[in-house]
Protein backbone atom coordinates (compact mmCIF):
# COMPACT_ATOMS: atom_id res chain seq x y z
CA UNK A 1 0.00 0.00 0.00
CA UNK A 2 1.32 3.39 -0.97
CA UNK A 3 2.02 5.71 1.93
CA UNK A 4 -0.67 8.29 2.52
CA UNK A 5 0.16 11.93 1.91
CA UNK A 6 0.30 13.97 5.10
CA UNK A 7 -2.28 16.67 5.52
CA UNK A 8 -0.96 20.22 5.28
CA UNK A 9 -2.91 21.27 8.38
CA UNK A 10 -0.36 20.13 10.95
CA UNK A 11 2.31 21.94 8.97
CA UNK A 12 0.29 25.15 9.20
CA UNK A 13 -0.19 24.64 12.93
CA UNK A 14 3.53 24.03 13.37
CA UNK A 15 4.33 27.17 11.37
CA UNK A 16 2.01 29.37 13.42
CA UNK A 17 3.36 27.85 16.63
CA UNK A 18 6.89 28.59 15.50
CA UNK A 19 5.88 32.18 14.74
CA UNK A 20 4.31 32.56 18.17
CA UNK A 21 7.41 31.13 19.79
CA UNK A 22 9.53 33.55 17.78
CA UNK A 23 7.47 36.55 18.92
CA UNK A 24 7.52 35.27 22.50
CA UNK A 25 11.29 34.88 22.35
CA UNK A 26 11.57 38.44 21.01
CA UNK A 27 9.40 39.78 23.82
CA UNK A 28 11.45 37.87 26.40
CA UNK A 29 14.64 39.24 24.83
CA UNK A 30 13.33 42.79 24.91
CA UNK A 31 12.20 42.36 28.53
CA UNK A 32 15.65 41.07 29.43
CA UNK A 33 17.28 43.98 27.62
CA UNK A 34 15.14 46.47 29.55
CA UNK A 35 15.94 44.85 32.91
CA UNK A 36 19.63 44.76 32.06
CA UNK A 37 19.61 48.42 30.93
CA UNK A 38 17.74 49.52 34.07
CA UNK A 39 20.20 47.70 36.34
CA UNK A 40 23.15 49.17 34.44
CA UNK A 41 21.75 52.71 34.61
CA UNK A 42 20.91 52.36 38.31
CA UNK A 43 24.44 51.24 39.16
CA UNK A 44 25.94 53.95 36.97
CA UNK A 45 23.93 56.78 38.48
CA UNK A 46 24.64 55.64 42.04
CA UNK A 47 28.34 55.50 41.26
CA UNK A 48 28.50 58.85 39.52
CA UNK A 49 26.39 60.82 42.01
CA UNK A 50 26.63 60.81 45.78
CA UNK A 51 23.40 61.56 47.64
CA UNK A 52 20.26 61.06 45.54
CA UNK A 53 17.11 62.33 47.24
CA UNK A 54 13.62 61.71 45.87
CA UNK A 55 10.55 63.43 47.31
CA UNK A 56 6.94 62.73 46.32
CA UNK A 57 7.29 59.15 45.05
CA UNK A 58 3.81 58.38 46.38
CA UNK A 59 2.40 60.85 43.84
CA UNK A 60 3.23 58.52 40.95
CA UNK A 61 0.18 56.25 40.42
CA UNK A 62 0.90 52.57 41.01
CA UNK A 63 -1.31 51.55 38.08
CA UNK A 64 -2.78 53.10 34.97
CA UNK A 65 -1.28 55.26 32.23
CA UNK A 66 1.26 57.85 33.39
CA UNK A 67 3.36 60.44 31.54
CA UNK A 68 6.34 61.69 33.54
CA UNK A 69 7.25 65.20 32.36
CA UNK A 70 10.69 66.30 33.58
CA UNK A 71 13.11 69.16 33.07
CA UNK A 72 16.34 68.29 31.24
CA UNK A 73 19.46 69.91 32.74
CA UNK A 74 21.94 67.06 32.29
CA UNK A 75 21.61 64.89 29.19
CA UNK A 76 21.96 61.12 29.71
CA UNK A 77 22.17 61.45 33.51
CA UNK A 78 18.57 62.74 33.58
CA UNK A 79 17.35 59.65 31.71
CA UNK A 80 19.20 57.37 34.14
CA UNK A 81 17.56 59.12 37.10
CA UNK A 82 14.02 59.19 35.71
CA UNK A 83 14.23 55.58 34.55
CA UNK A 84 15.51 54.13 37.83
CA UNK A 85 14.78 56.38 40.82
CA UNK A 86 11.15 57.49 40.51
CA UNK A 87 9.04 54.34 40.23
CA UNK A 88 9.44 50.59 40.23
CA UNK A 89 7.25 50.38 37.13
CA UNK A 90 8.73 50.03 33.66
CA UNK A 91 9.42 53.46 32.14
CA UNK A 92 9.29 53.98 28.36
CA UNK A 93 11.06 57.10 27.13
CA UNK A 94 10.04 59.53 24.41
CA UNK A 95 13.33 60.85 22.99
CA UNK A 96 14.76 62.45 19.87
CA UNK A 97 14.61 60.08 16.93
CA UNK A 98 18.29 60.49 16.08
CA UNK A 99 18.77 58.02 18.94
CA UNK A 100 16.23 55.45 17.73
CA UNK A 101 17.29 55.68 14.06
CA UNK A 102 20.96 54.83 14.78
CA UNK A 103 22.01 51.45 13.27
CA UNK A 104 22.80 49.40 16.43
CA UNK A 105 22.10 51.79 19.30
CA UNK A 106 18.70 52.51 17.76
CA UNK A 107 17.65 48.87 17.93
CA UNK A 108 18.81 48.63 21.53
CA UNK A 109 16.96 51.85 22.42
CA UNK A 110 13.73 50.68 20.78
CA UNK A 111 14.05 47.29 22.48
CA UNK A 112 14.34 49.07 25.83
CA UNK A 113 11.09 50.98 25.14
CA UNK A 114 12.35 54.27 23.67
CA UNK A 115 10.03 56.01 21.20
CA UNK A 116 11.65 58.49 18.82
CA UNK A 117 10.15 61.90 18.03
CA UNK A 118 11.33 64.29 15.34
CA UNK A 119 12.69 67.67 16.37
CA UNK A 120 12.13 70.25 13.58
CA UNK A 121 15.57 71.78 14.22
CA UNK A 122 17.17 68.52 13.03
CA UNK A 123 15.13 68.26 9.83
CA UNK A 124 15.94 71.63 8.29
CA UNK A 125 13.22 72.64 5.88
CA UNK A 126 11.61 69.20 5.57
CA UNK A 127 8.76 69.86 7.99
CA UNK A 128 6.46 67.32 6.35
CA UNK A 129 8.88 64.48 7.10
CA UNK A 130 9.14 65.63 10.72
CA UNK A 131 5.33 65.72 11.03
CA UNK A 132 5.03 62.23 9.54
CA UNK A 133 7.54 60.76 11.94
CA UNK A 134 5.87 62.48 14.88
CA UNK A 135 2.52 61.03 13.76
CA UNK A 136 4.10 57.57 13.84
CA UNK A 137 5.48 58.30 17.29
CA UNK A 138 1.99 59.13 18.53
CA UNK A 139 0.69 55.90 16.98
CA UNK A 140 3.40 54.01 18.87
CA UNK A 141 2.73 55.70 22.23
CA UNK A 142 -1.07 55.50 22.23
CA UNK A 143 -1.28 51.67 22.52
CA UNK A 144 1.21 51.74 25.37
CA UNK A 145 -0.83 54.31 27.27
CA UNK A 146 -4.01 52.37 26.54
CA UNK A 147 -2.26 49.36 28.08
CA UNK A 148 -1.59 51.40 31.25
CA UNK A 149 2.17 51.86 30.84
CA UNK A 150 4.44 54.67 32.04
CA UNK A 151 5.94 57.07 29.48
CA UNK A 152 8.58 59.68 30.24
CA UNK A 153 9.41 62.81 28.26
CA UNK A 154 11.73 65.77 28.83
CA UNK A 155 9.33 68.60 28.25
CA UNK A 156 11.89 71.26 27.26
CA UNK A 157 13.14 69.17 24.34
CA UNK A 158 16.74 70.31 24.87
CA UNK A 159 19.45 69.98 27.51
CA UNK A 160 21.63 73.02 28.31
CA UNK A 161 23.72 74.55 31.10
CA UNK A 162 21.16 77.31 31.72
CA UNK A 163 19.96 77.62 35.32
CA UNK A 164 16.32 78.19 34.39
CA UNK A 165 13.47 76.13 33.00
CA UNK A 166 13.00 76.48 29.25
CA UNK A 167 9.60 76.55 27.55
CA UNK A 168 7.74 73.24 27.95
CA UNK A 169 6.62 71.97 24.55
CA UNK A 170 3.10 70.85 23.76
CA UNK A 171 4.08 67.29 22.79
CA UNK A 172 3.91 66.03 26.38
CA UNK A 173 0.19 66.83 26.59
CA UNK A 174 -0.58 65.85 22.98
CA UNK A 175 0.57 62.26 23.47
CA UNK A 176 -1.75 61.80 26.43
CA UNK A 177 -4.63 63.61 24.74
CA UNK A 178 -4.38 61.28 21.73
CA UNK A 179 -4.61 58.24 24.02
CA UNK A 180 -7.60 59.75 25.86
CA UNK A 181 -9.28 60.48 22.55
CA UNK A 182 -8.81 56.86 21.46
CA UNK A 183 -10.38 55.66 24.72
CA UNK A 184 -13.35 58.04 24.60
CA UNK A 185 -11.81 60.28 27.32
CA UNK A 186 -12.26 57.58 29.96
CA UNK A 187 -8.64 56.45 30.20
CA UNK A 188 -7.46 58.64 33.09
CA UNK A 189 -3.97 59.55 31.90
CA UNK A 190 -1.93 61.19 34.69
CA UNK A 191 0.71 63.76 33.75
CA UNK A 192 3.25 63.87 36.61
CA UNK A 193 5.67 66.87 36.75
CA UNK A 194 9.23 66.04 37.77
CA UNK A 195 11.95 68.53 38.74
CA UNK A 196 15.63 67.48 38.73
CA UNK A 197 18.27 69.62 40.48
CA UNK A 198 22.01 68.94 40.82
CA UNK A 199 24.25 70.56 43.41
CA UNK A 200 27.14 70.56 40.88
CA UNK A 201 26.29 68.43 37.89
CA UNK A 202 29.79 68.49 36.38
CA UNK A 203 31.42 67.21 39.58
CA UNK A 204 31.85 63.52 40.33
CA UNK A 205 29.73 62.48 43.34
CA UNK A 206 27.52 65.57 43.20
CA UNK A 207 24.20 65.49 45.07
CA UNK A 208 20.88 65.21 43.23
CA UNK A 209 17.31 66.08 44.19
CA UNK A 210 14.28 64.74 42.32
CA UNK A 211 11.02 66.42 43.31
CA UNK A 212 7.76 64.92 42.07
CA UNK A 213 4.68 67.12 41.80
CA UNK A 214 0.98 66.31 42.03
CA UNK A 215 -0.44 64.41 39.03
CA UNK A 216 -2.51 66.34 36.50
CA UNK A 217 -5.50 64.89 34.62
CA UNK A 218 -7.83 66.09 31.88
CA UNK A 219 -10.60 66.92 34.32
CA UNK A 220 -8.22 69.42 35.96
CA UNK A 221 -7.89 71.27 32.65
CA UNK A 222 -11.35 71.38 31.09
CA UNK A 223 -14.84 70.17 32.06
CA UNK A 224 -15.37 68.89 28.50
CA UNK A 225 -11.95 67.90 27.07
CA UNK A 226 -13.51 66.55 23.88
CA UNK A 227 -14.76 70.04 23.00
CA UNK A 228 -11.40 71.50 21.99
CA UNK A 229 -8.02 69.81 21.71
CA UNK A 230 -6.06 73.03 21.17
CA UNK A 231 -7.42 74.65 24.35
CA UNK A 232 -6.78 71.55 26.48
CA UNK A 233 -3.24 71.16 25.17
CA UNK A 234 -2.51 74.84 25.78
CA UNK A 235 -3.86 74.77 29.33
CA UNK A 236 -2.05 71.54 30.14
CA UNK A 237 1.26 72.84 28.83
CA UNK A 238 0.94 76.10 30.81
CA UNK A 239 0.10 74.11 33.94
CA UNK A 240 3.11 71.84 33.51
CA UNK A 241 5.32 74.90 32.98
CA UNK A 242 4.21 76.32 36.33
CA UNK A 243 4.37 73.02 38.19
CA UNK A 244 7.86 72.05 37.01
CA UNK A 245 9.05 75.63 37.53
CA UNK A 246 8.01 75.37 41.19
CA UNK A 247 10.08 72.18 41.58
CA UNK A 248 13.43 73.57 40.38
CA UNK A 249 15.59 76.66 40.92
CA UNK A 250 14.87 79.26 38.23
CA UNK A 251 17.61 81.84 37.67
CA UNK A 252 16.49 83.87 34.68
CA UNK A 253 19.54 86.16 34.65
CA UNK A 254 22.73 84.13 34.46
CA UNK A 255 24.81 87.05 35.75
CA UNK A 256 23.06 86.67 39.13
CA UNK A 257 23.76 82.92 39.44
CA UNK A 258 27.03 83.21 41.38
CA UNK A 259 25.58 85.79 43.77
CA UNK A 260 22.50 83.62 44.42
CA UNK A 261 24.67 80.56 45.08
CA UNK A 262 26.94 82.53 47.40
CA UNK A 263 24.03 84.02 49.35
CA UNK A 264 22.34 80.61 49.67
CA UNK A 265 25.52 79.06 51.07
CA UNK A 266 25.86 81.93 53.52
CA UNK A 267 22.38 81.32 54.95
CA UNK A 268 22.51 77.58 55.50
CA UNK A 269 24.47 74.43 56.13
CA UNK A 270 26.07 72.95 52.98
CA UNK A 271 25.61 69.45 54.48
CA UNK A 272 21.86 69.91 54.92
CA UNK A 273 19.49 67.64 52.99
CA UNK A 274 19.33 68.52 49.32
CA UNK A 275 15.65 69.49 49.48
CA UNK A 276 16.34 72.07 52.20
CA UNK A 277 19.19 73.51 50.12
CA UNK A 278 17.04 73.75 46.99
CA UNK A 279 14.15 75.40 48.84
CA UNK A 280 16.56 77.93 50.34
CA UNK A 281 18.08 78.60 46.93
CA UNK A 282 14.60 79.10 45.45
CA UNK A 283 13.77 81.69 48.10
CA UNK A 284 17.04 83.53 47.56
CA UNK A 285 16.70 83.43 43.76
CA UNK A 286 13.17 84.89 43.85
CA UNK A 287 14.16 87.64 46.28
CA UNK A 288 17.41 88.71 44.61
CA UNK A 289 15.95 88.70 41.11
CA UNK A 290 13.06 90.86 42.33
CA UNK A 291 15.43 93.23 44.17
CA UNK A 292 17.57 93.45 41.05
CA UNK A 293 14.55 94.85 39.20
CA UNK A 294 13.14 97.08 41.92
CA UNK A 295 16.10 98.09 44.15
CA UNK A 296 19.32 97.57 42.18
CA UNK A 297 21.24 99.78 44.60
CA UNK A 298 20.45 97.44 47.47
CA UNK A 299 21.67 94.46 45.47
CA UNK A 300 24.88 96.32 44.63
CA UNK A 301 25.46 96.96 48.35
CA UNK A 302 25.02 93.25 49.04
CA UNK A 303 27.53 92.36 46.33
CA UNK A 304 30.00 94.87 47.75
CA UNK A 305 29.66 93.44 51.26
CA UNK A 306 30.21 89.89 50.01
CA UNK A 307 33.22 90.94 47.93
CA UNK A 308 34.75 92.70 50.97
CA UNK A 309 34.14 89.58 53.10
CA UNK A 310 35.79 87.37 50.46
CA UNK A 311 38.84 89.66 50.30
CA UNK A 312 39.24 89.50 54.07
CA UNK A 313 38.97 85.71 53.94
CA UNK A 314 41.75 85.63 51.36
CA UNK A 315 43.96 88.01 53.34
CA UNK A 316 43.53 85.92 56.49
CA UNK A 317 44.20 82.64 54.67
CA UNK A 318 40.79 81.32 55.69
CA UNK A 319 37.74 79.95 53.88
CA UNK A 320 34.04 80.38 54.49
CA UNK A 321 33.88 76.71 55.53
CA UNK A 322 36.39 77.43 58.31
CA UNK A 323 34.70 80.61 59.51
CA UNK A 324 31.22 79.08 59.65
CA UNK A 325 32.34 76.64 62.40
CA UNK A 326 30.98 77.48 65.84
CA UNK A 327 32.96 74.89 67.80
CA UNK A 328 36.21 74.27 65.90
CA UNK A 329 37.87 72.23 68.70
CA UNK A 330 34.97 69.78 68.83
CA UNK A 331 34.86 69.68 65.02
CA UNK A 332 38.58 68.87 64.91
CA UNK A 333 38.21 66.02 67.40
CA UNK A 334 35.27 64.50 65.52
CA UNK A 335 37.06 64.83 62.20
CA UNK A 336 40.20 63.12 63.50
CA UNK A 337 38.12 60.22 64.78
CA UNK A 338 36.40 60.00 61.41
CA UNK A 339 39.75 60.06 59.60
CA UNK A 340 41.02 57.15 61.67
CA UNK A 341 37.88 55.05 61.19
CA UNK A 342 37.21 55.72 57.51
CA UNK A 343 40.90 55.80 56.59
CA UNK A 344 41.30 52.27 57.94
CA UNK A 345 38.23 51.05 56.07
CA UNK A 346 39.44 52.79 52.91
CA UNK A 347 42.73 50.90 53.08
CA UNK A 348 40.86 47.63 53.51
CA UNK A 349 38.72 48.47 50.49
CA UNK A 350 41.56 48.75 47.96
CA UNK A 351 39.88 45.78 46.32
CA UNK A 352 37.19 48.11 44.99
CA UNK A 353 39.82 50.65 43.92
CA UNK A 354 41.63 48.03 41.82
CA UNK A 355 38.40 46.74 40.29
CA UNK A 356 37.40 50.21 39.11
CA UNK A 357 40.71 51.51 37.75
CA UNK A 358 40.00 51.36 34.01
CA UNK A 359 36.33 52.54 34.14
CA UNK A 360 37.32 55.53 36.31
CA UNK A 361 40.22 56.47 34.05
CA UNK A 362 38.16 56.28 30.86
CA UNK A 363 35.38 58.29 32.54
CA UNK A 364 37.75 61.08 33.60
CA UNK A 365 39.56 61.05 30.25
CA UNK A 366 36.47 61.28 28.04
CA UNK A 367 34.77 63.80 30.34
CA UNK A 368 37.76 66.13 30.21
CA UNK A 369 38.09 65.63 26.46
CA UNK A 370 34.43 66.54 25.92
CA UNK A 371 34.82 69.71 27.98
CA UNK A 372 37.87 70.79 25.97
CA UNK A 373 36.14 70.09 22.64
CA UNK A 374 33.00 72.02 23.57
CA UNK A 375 34.92 74.97 25.00
CA UNK A 376 37.19 75.15 21.94
CA UNK A 377 34.12 75.43 19.70
CA UNK A 378 32.28 77.97 21.85
CA UNK A 379 33.15 80.83 19.52
CA UNK A 380 31.58 79.42 16.38
CA UNK A 381 28.19 80.97 17.12
CA UNK A 382 26.48 77.73 18.09
CA UNK A 383 24.75 77.11 21.40
CA UNK A 384 26.82 74.60 23.34
CA UNK A 385 26.54 72.88 26.72
CA UNK A 386 30.06 72.08 27.89
CA UNK A 387 28.99 70.77 31.30
CA UNK A 388 26.20 68.65 29.84
CA UNK A 389 28.60 67.14 27.33
CA UNK A 390 31.21 66.54 30.01
CA UNK A 391 28.78 64.51 32.12
CA UNK A 392 27.46 62.60 29.10
CA UNK A 393 30.93 61.71 27.85
CA UNK A 394 32.06 60.78 31.37
CA UNK A 395 29.12 58.40 31.65
CA UNK A 396 29.81 56.87 28.25
CA UNK A 397 33.50 56.60 29.17
CA UNK A 398 32.65 54.74 32.38
CA UNK A 399 30.45 52.31 30.46
CA UNK A 400 33.16 51.80 27.85
CA UNK A 401 35.82 51.15 30.48
CA UNK A 402 33.54 48.76 32.34
CA UNK A 403 32.61 46.91 29.14
CA UNK A 404 36.31 46.34 28.44
CA UNK A 405 37.70 45.83 31.93
CA UNK A 406 35.07 43.82 33.80
CA UNK A 407 34.79 40.87 31.34
CA UNK A 408 38.59 40.82 31.02
CA UNK A 409 39.03 40.75 34.80
CA UNK A 410 36.47 37.96 35.19
CA UNK A 411 38.20 35.95 32.47
CA UNK A 412 41.62 36.41 34.12
CA UNK A 413 40.24 35.20 37.46
CA UNK A 414 38.67 32.19 35.74
CA UNK A 415 41.93 31.27 33.95
CA UNK A 416 44.01 31.80 37.08
CA UNK A 417 41.82 29.60 39.32
CA UNK A 418 41.24 27.00 36.59
CA UNK A 419 44.98 26.50 36.14
CA UNK A 420 45.33 25.19 39.68
CA UNK A 421 41.86 24.12 40.82
CA UNK A 422 40.03 23.03 37.70
CA UNK A 423 37.45 24.63 35.41
CA UNK A 424 34.46 24.06 37.73
CA UNK A 425 36.13 25.79 40.67
CA UNK A 426 37.37 28.49 38.33
CA UNK A 427 33.84 29.13 37.05
CA UNK A 428 32.42 29.33 40.60
CA UNK A 429 35.12 31.72 41.82
CA UNK A 430 34.81 33.86 38.67
CA UNK A 431 31.01 34.07 39.16
CA UNK A 432 31.46 35.16 42.79
CA UNK A 433 34.06 37.69 41.73
CA UNK A 434 31.72 39.06 39.04
CA UNK A 435 28.97 39.60 41.61
CA UNK A 436 31.31 41.58 43.88
CA UNK A 437 32.75 43.90 41.22
CA UNK A 438 30.25 46.77 41.24
CA UNK A 439 29.35 46.54 44.97
CA UNK A 440 33.05 46.76 45.87
CA UNK A 441 33.41 49.76 43.54
CA UNK A 442 30.45 51.53 45.15
CA UNK A 443 31.73 50.79 48.66
CA UNK A 444 35.14 52.19 47.79
CA UNK A 445 33.65 55.40 46.38
CA UNK A 446 31.39 55.88 49.41
CA UNK A 447 34.27 55.35 51.83
CA UNK A 448 36.44 57.73 49.84
CA UNK A 449 33.69 60.39 50.01
CA UNK A 450 33.51 60.11 53.80
CA UNK A 451 37.30 60.15 54.16
CA UNK A 452 37.64 63.25 51.96
CA UNK A 453 34.88 64.98 53.91
CA UNK A 454 36.71 64.40 57.20
CA UNK A 455 40.00 65.57 55.64
CA UNK A 456 38.30 68.82 54.58
CA UNK A 457 36.74 69.35 58.02
CA UNK A 458 40.05 68.70 59.77
CA UNK A 459 41.80 71.21 57.53
CA UNK A 460 39.17 73.90 58.12
CA UNK A 461 39.16 73.36 61.90
CA UNK A 462 42.94 73.70 62.00
CA UNK A 463 42.79 76.88 59.94
CA UNK A 464 40.31 78.37 62.40
CA UNK A 465 42.35 77.44 65.46
CA UNK A 466 45.64 78.70 63.97
CA UNK A 467 44.07 82.10 63.21
CA UNK A 468 41.36 82.31 65.84
CA UNK A 469 41.41 86.12 66.23
CA UNK A 470 40.93 86.79 62.52
CA UNK A 471 38.35 84.00 62.26
CA UNK A 472 36.26 85.52 65.07
CA UNK A 473 36.28 88.94 63.37
CA UNK A 474 35.22 87.33 60.10
CA UNK A 475 32.46 85.46 61.89
CA UNK A 476 31.05 88.83 62.98
CA UNK A 477 31.18 90.09 59.37
CA UNK A 478 29.49 86.93 58.19
CA UNK A 479 26.69 87.29 60.72
CA UNK A 480 26.04 90.90 59.63
CA UNK A 481 25.72 89.90 55.97
CA UNK A 482 23.48 86.96 56.91
CA UNK A 483 21.19 89.28 58.95
CA UNK A 484 20.92 91.67 56.00
CA UNK A 485 20.07 88.77 53.69
CA UNK A 486 17.39 87.43 56.03
CA UNK A 487 15.85 90.90 56.34
CA UNK A 488 15.80 91.18 52.54
CA UNK A 489 14.11 87.76 52.22
CA UNK A 490 11.53 88.63 54.88
CA UNK A 491 10.66 91.93 53.19
CA UNK A 492 10.36 90.29 49.78
CA UNK A 493 8.14 87.48 51.04
CA UNK A 494 5.94 89.87 52.99
CA UNK A 495 5.51 92.04 49.90
CA UNK A 496 4.79 88.97 47.76
CA UNK A 497 2.19 87.81 50.30
CA UNK A 498 0.52 91.23 50.29
CA UNK A 499 0.39 91.23 46.48
CA UNK A 500 -1.15 87.77 46.58
CA UNK A 501 -3.89 88.93 48.97
CA UNK A 502 -4.63 91.94 46.76
CA UNK A 503 -4.90 89.74 43.69
CA UNK A 504 -7.22 87.36 45.51
CA UNK A 505 -9.46 90.17 46.76
CA UNK A 506 -9.63 91.89 43.39
CA UNK A 507 -12.93 90.94 41.71
CA UNK A 508 -12.68 89.34 38.29
CA UNK A 509 -14.15 90.81 35.12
Amino acid sequence: MAPQRQSPVPLAVDTSTACLRGWYALLVLRGWLYRFARTLFDQTIRLYYGRIEVTGRVRVPEAGPVILVANHPNSVADACLVGTQITGRRVNFIAKDTLTRAPVLGWLARSAGVVGVARPMEYGGDKELARERNRRAVETCVPRLLAGEVMAIFGEGISTDARHLHVIRRGAVRFGYAAEQAAGFRLGVAWVPVGITYSAKQRFRSDVLIRIGAPLRLRDLHPDPAAGEAEVVERGTERLQREIGDLVVNIEKEELADLIDRASDLLGNPDAPMEARVERQQRVARALQDVNDTQPRRLADLETALARYDRRLLDAGLTDEAVRQRHPTLALWQSLRGLLAHGTLLLLNRYGWINSLLPRWTSYLLGGLARLIEESGAGDGKSRSALVQQVAWSTYGGWLGAAIALPAQILLVFLWISAGRGRTTGAVVAAIYALTLIPSWRMYVQRRDLFQRHVARTREALRFLLNARGALRLQADRRRIARALRALLAEHEAAAGARGLEDRDTPGP
